[in-house]
């Protein structure tokens, strides 16, 4: 079964790494940056948070600083360091990457995909109400899962597991946080 698994989670990666074009091979090279990241964020805390909840600005941007902390330490040390999966990129020939190198050795979960899926988790549901950033937010972090394939850097069950991961993340830290607005005083959070 495993190793069926194995195969399927391949051959789905070969699939999307061999599918380019000049356009798309831009694309996902921007999406996989820090600094699209940031940009991407910063503007979704601004329309957001900033607009919506401005008292609440300290709370929210901790709750993404921790998610981040959680997930991208959680994929590194609970999985990629204990499981030891090679990425693609060093396990299989003729994998094709754009504007990149291969990066670390292990790629399961991807990291990308843990903070990617734990932030927008936090965000869709602290702010449900708002559909059309919510769907942005959400289609941000699944073509930002798909880079990671497109670049060769991480297997489809990489990223799959990597935004199953961030998701409870997600989760953890938006109770966590609604637990935390209930014990402040009413003033702090209004």
């Amino acid at each position: 079964m495993l190793e069926t698994l194995k195969e399927l989670d391949t051959q789905w990666f070969l699939w999307v790494n061999s599918h380019h074009n000049t356009v798309l091979d831009w694309v996902m090279w921007t999406l996989s940056q820090h600094w699209c990241w940031a940009g991407m964020l910063l503007l979704a805390y601004a329309l957001l948070t900033l607009r919506h909840e401005p008292r609440r600005w300290w709370l929210v941007l901790a709750a993404i600083g921790l998610c981040f902390l959680l997930a991208d330490q959680g994929s590194v040390h609970l999985f990629k360091e204990t499981v030891g999966r090679l990425r693609p990129c060093h396990a299989l020939e003729g994998v094709r990457m754009f504007r990149t190198h291969c990066g670390g050795q292990y790629g399961f979960v991807s990291s990308h995909a843990a903070n990617a899926f734990a932030i927008v988790t936090y965000l869709l549901l602290r702010y449900r109400r708002r559909l059309l950033p919510c769907i942005l937010l959400a289609l941000w972090a699944l073509a930002t899962c798909y880079s990671r394939a497109y670049l060769g850097k991480h297997y489809p069950g990489d990223l799959l597991c990597g935004a199953l991961f961030g998701t409870v993340i997600g989760l953890i830290v938006w109770w966590l946080c609604a637990w935390t607005e209930k014990k402040l005083p009413t003033g702090e959070t209004k």
